[in-house]
């Protein structure tokens, strides 16, 4: 099989050519679209619960929402271990999956069975964003020299924001700093008894002002005009002029027993940048499984739109990470090393054959076969990190087609053969020769990489990918060995010229077999001298 391989290489050259290149447009392809992170995301697939119940104590949260939600959440299909953190008005119960669980499902699975918990009214349990702990990739400042701390963090919460997560795979945006803009209604102790108010009674009014009702329409010939009930809130004066209660017909309103002021949120801290005691600022998280640099390019853009038409002028969005440049750096590593694994190939190739084409031949194996890989990581949907492109080894990818060029060369030096048939016929016959013994070397090559992929949980997440990609790139490598470097040669030795074998490389040789011969000289006086006398 592997003879009638080389063959139809050898005789239809210009064909294997066509078909390689085609697989190295497809392996081109991959490479523009298969994520590519400075670093392997080694986090478990969790699915995170969230529960608010402000004011109450831990107890309360662990007894009230905590052990509800785990009751219900136990035996929720693939999950490995479920933990909970009960802290003051805040529940949170993680739930860790398998690595073949669909996060998709998962999430889905949850929310159903979250729905049927028992909690308090009022608390709505929710569920965390599809993001894991290394997925903050981008994060800014918002600065203004004309807006306050209330103007910009108000921009951040419903402008900002929403605008980032319209960009494809962004998870969320985490918001920090500055005010959080309330309007507090400070209601007197003294005054509210006097006429006879609760505090119930004054949140229940303001509830109730703040609505808008339908009333249906109103026929007016052939027209109809819908009625509504203005009520909402649209000043600090609204809430102010908020009736509670009529006395001896004098209405009670808001403004008779409480000031009304604009106030934050209550904190508890706030963000600080350089010098700068108070600073706004935004984390954006990426969505697991998504190509980190096509995330950034969207987000590149809207940022650039926000600070150009959307912002008020004065405001802008500052950045101060940005994974860009980590990526940036990670792709030009292995860039770099595939120039320079390629050009000392090329120099070494050729120091030994002193052929230039067949040291091309031999260093065309490095791009192909990382094109490989990269097509395999494709076809798997898995990400390429720097620990998994920089750990192969280009010496082991063009051990096959180094010793196939070798031994074709070797046979023209010493046959010299006079006819282009019989020079097709020589590359035949020198390949055929080696590429058994070559075909096993790298197949055991690949089968040492079988114990990585038993790895499991963080391990095999570190590990795993690397192996994948050295598996994919030597199996690449060993397909161009046996396809391509034989239809090269057939292209590039067509002439048969002989090859004059290195000087130095000739001396070495005298020298190693004069060594040799030595060495087994000596080895033979020395067992006659042992070798006791009859």
């Amino acid at each position: 099989m592997l003879n009638r391989l080389i063959e139809v290489c050898v005789h239809r050259r210009v064909a294997a050519i066509f078909a390689v290149l085609i697989a190295a447009a497809f392996g081109v392809h991959a490479y523009l679209n298969t994520p590519i992170e400075a670093f392997p995301d080694v986090t478990n697939a969790q699915v995170t619960v969230i529960a608010q119940m402000p004011g109450y104590a831990p107890e309360e949260i662990e007894r009230s929402i905590t052990v509800p939600l785990e009751r219900v959440l136990n035996g929720t299909p693939r999950m490995m271990q479920l933990r909970s953190e009960s802290l003051f008005g805040l529940s949170l119960v993680t739930l860790t999956f398998d690595d073949d669980a669909d996060p998709f499902i998962s999430r889905m699975q949850v929310a159903q069975r979250m729905a049927q918990a028992d909690l308090p009214d009022g608390v709505t349990p929710k569920l965390a964003p599809e993001a894991t702990p290394l997925g903050e990739v981008y994060q800014f400042r918002v600065t203004s020299d004309r807006h306050d701390l209330y103007q910009t963090r108000a921009e951040l919460e419903w402008n900002i924001t929403r605008v980032l997560k319209q960009v494809p795979g962004v998870a969320d945006v985490v918001t920090f700093g500055g005010y959080l803009k309330e309007v507090h209604v400070r209601a007197y102790p003294d005054r509210m008894r006097a006429h006879g108010l609760t505090l119930t009674e004054v949140g229940d009014a303001l509830a109730k002002t703040n609505i808008n009702v339908g009333g249906g329409f109103v026929r007016h010939g052939d027209q109809e005009l819908t009625v509504r009930g203005i009520g909402y809130i649209g000043s600090v004066e609204d809430i102010r002029r908020t009736v509670l209660k009529a006395r001896d017909g004098t209405p009670v309103m808001v403004g008779d027993i409480a000031e009304i002021v604009q106030s934050n949120t209550p904190r508890r801290g706030a963000v600080g940048w350089n010098e700068q005691k108070e600073a706004v600022e935004g984390f954006v998280l990426m969505r697991r499984g998504e190509n980190p640099s096509r995330v950034l390019d969207g987000v590149h853009k809207k940022i650039a739109e926000l600070n150009t038409k959307i912002l008020p002028k004065g405001m802008q969005i500052v950045p101060f990470y940005d994974r860009t440049l980590l990526v940036g750096n990670t792709l030009s590593t292995v860039n770099s090393n595939l120039l320079h694994g390629f050009l000392l190939v090329v120099a070494v190739a050729w120091l030994f054959f002193r052929s230039l084409t067949g040291s091309l031949i031999v260093a065309a194996v490095i791009p192909l076969a990382l094109l490989g890989a990269f097509l395999g990581l494709y076809v798997l949907g898995m990400p390429a990190n720097l620990i998994s492109m920089g750990a192969i080894d280009f010496g082991i990818l063009v051990d096959g087609a180094v010793v196939l060029v070798e031994n074709v060369l070797h046979s023209l030096q010493h046959e010299r053969p006079p006819t282009r048939r019989e020079v097709l016929r020589l590359v035949i016959r020198s390949t055929e020769v080696v590429a058994r013994p070559t075909l096993f070397a790298m197949l055991i090559i690949i089968a040492a990489l079988v114990p990585v992929f038993t790895l499991q949980q963080v391990e095999g997440r570190i590990f795993r990918p690397l192996a994948l990609t050295y598996s994919f790139a030597l199996a690449a490598a060993l397909v161009l060995s046996l396809t391509l470097v034989p239809a090269l040669c057939a292209l590039g030795f067509v002439r048969g010229r002989p090859r004059r074998e290195p000087g130095w490389i000739e001396k070495a040789r005298v020298r190693y077999r004069a060594g040799s011969a030595a060495c087994s000289a000596r080895a033979d006086r020395c067992s006659r001298s042992r070798r006791p006398s009859s």
